[in-house]
């Protein structure tokens, strides 16, 4: 409040000095009145604009997200090394009663545990006592892709992509 004080003071001032001059301080004032009414509009317009979009494009709760993904989903990928995958696998997620992501490859032959963050799905397994770590983004049409890899794998990362069945 201290700052629009000075300024207004200083405004006042710098208007004063203009008003010796015939006719320039009625310009000022008009000027500084015009610029105070369009600012505010300006301002207020800016705050129920953005209100609107927020209402607009409102997220879904995390748990409305998580209750979307639930599914069977058709698995395409490569290996780390580049090859393709030599067929595609089916991975079923499902919601547990703690609201962990759980996911079922193969009629359980293979668990894992995903975590929704934004629009990010993060999801940690063990395949033949190797950990495996995917990221997988979900895409506007409901699939999600990413990266995949192993701690014995020494950087590389294989892809996949999950397209609901």
């Amino acid at each position: 409040m201290e700052v629009a004080v000075s300024v207004t003071t200083h405004m006042t001032g710098r208007v004063k000095v203009l008003g010796q001059y015939k006719g320039v301080s009625a310009l000022a004032a008009t000027l500084l009145v015009t610029g105070a009414i369009a600012g505010w509009g300006i301002s207020t317009t800016f705050v129920s604009n953005a209100a609107a979009v927020e209402t607009a494009f409102q997220m879904k709760s995390l748990n409305d997200k998580k209750a979307a993904l639930v599914g069977s989903y058709r698995v395409t990928g490569t290996e780390p090394d580049g090859e393709s995958y030599a067929h595609a696998r089916i991975v079923d997620l499902s919601l547990a009663p703690s609201g962990a992501l759980e996911l079922d490859w193969d009629n359980g032959k293979l668990v894992g545990v995903g975590q929704l963050v934004d629009n990010t799905l993060a999801v940690a397994y063990s395949i033949k006592g190797r950990t495996v770590i995917s990221v997988m983004t979900i895409n506007p049409d409901g699939s999600l892709s990413g990266n995949w890899l192993r701690r014995t794998d020494r950087g590389s990362r294989g892809t996949e992509t999950w397209k609901k069945v």
